[in-house]
């Protein structure tokens, strides 16, 4: 598990907390192995990066997201401590975001390819990461 600034970036706000602080030069943007991935798929999205309880947020329906998000359905993706979403996240979503970010935490290098072989097998619904991350996971059935 790598430990950085944003190590608590996973923990969930509560329902009528969030925290948005503008990106300053001073702040590490890379805290763990995925997140300069996820800022390459903001950059390629055309978003700003912002912060949000200790994470590296970028909202955009441009570029990369519109391909990879919009035209699939999905609202957002995370890489590390960054996530990139199509619009601005709902708590549910952003709740739902944060878990992946504390997986990511937990699995380490591991994350990126088990979370593709859990996809090729499983696909979305019978995920793995997806149902532990989901709120109610009987919202996939």
């Amino acid at each position: 598990m790598m430990r950085g600034p944003d190590a608590q970036c996973h923990r969930a706000p509560g329902p009528l907390h969030v925290r948005v602080e503008p990106l300053s030069l001073g702040q590490s943007l890379i805290a763990h192995h995925a997140d300069p991935i996820g800022h390459l798929f903001g950059m390629l999205s055309f978003a700003r990066p912002r912060r949000r309880d200790g994470c590296f947020l970028y909202v955009s329906d441009r570029g990369l997201a519109n391909l990879v998000l919009t035209r699939r359905g999905f609202g957002a993706i995370t890489f590390g401590h960054v996530i990139v979403a199509s619009v601005e996240p709902t708590p549910a979503v952003w709740r739902h975001e944060l878990r992946h970010v504390a997986q990511y935490e937990r699995l380490g290098l591991s994350f990126l390819p088990l979370y593709l072989w859990y996809r090729a097998r499983y696909g979305y619904v019978d995920h793995p990461l997806e149902r532990d991350a989901s709120e109610d996971p009987r919202l996939f059935s």
